[in-house]
């Protein structure tokens, strides 16, 4: 499997792409915006589904518009159902180009779920906080968790917007590495990739999480 790590919009948000080359499917990741840029990057291989970590806008602004083009199951959790419409602010959608109104989900992500591309799986974990339904998708044969808005390079996810929960956020935390090796790949939701043994050295939240 190859991933594609593709930051898309305004808030350089990580459009994900697995590919299985052997099969010539590939799945999305929280395709946020610049439909054009995920399409390009999409070639020459054929989408077989959409996932999101989590509901908010900035992270499925373009799912409605990859549902119409190739007719491709779309994955969320259930308690994130509530934010697929949620601006978050007045004309935030504008600002960011998302295609409104988002679709229902097709298949709801669910804790210890696997999802399968070609010969390899990727782990559904619940990992609730920045939002009810937030999840991390792990391929445990690459080493790399896809963490949505969990955790960042040197910060985690806020827990400000509607659904947020700090104690639930420090609990998924918390989960995420004691499961996971030092040496797993976090792609973040924005901006710089990290390593779960980076961020237990040298990230201040994680540091009084993990106490």
């Amino acid at each position: 499997m190859v991933l594609k790590v593709i930051p898309v919009g305004l808030l350089s948000v990580n459009c994900s792409i697995l590919v299985d080359e052997e099969g010539g499917n590939a799945l999305i990741v929280d395709p946020g915006a610049d439909l054009e840029k995920i399409l390009r990057e999409l070639q020459p291989f054929k989408p077989c589904g959409i996932i999101a970590t989590h509901g908010h806008i900035d992270h499925i602004g373009q799912v409605r518009a990859l549902k119409e083009l190739f007719d491709i199951p779309f994955y969320v959790h259930s308690k994130d159902k509530f934010l697929l419409n949620n601006t978050l602010w007045p004309g935030f959608e504008r600002q960011i180009g998302a295609s409104l109104p988002c679709p229902e989900p097709d298949m709801e992500l669910k804790d210890g779920m696997e999802i399968v591309l070609g010969e390899e799986k990727l782990r559904v974990i619940h990992t609730p906080g920045h939002t009810p339904g937030s999840c991390c998708l792990y391929w445990e044969k690459g080493k790399v968790l896809i963490a949505g808005d969990l955790l960042f390079k040197g910060s985690v996810g806020r827990w400000d917007l509607p659904g947020g929960d700090l104690e639930a956020l420090k609990g998924s935390i918390k989960r995420i590495f004691s499961e996971l090796g030092g040496d797993t790949l976090v792609v973040c939701g924005h901006y710089e990739e990290t390593t779960l043994e980076e961020e237990k050295a040298s990230n201040p939240f994680i540091r009084t999480f993990l106490d």
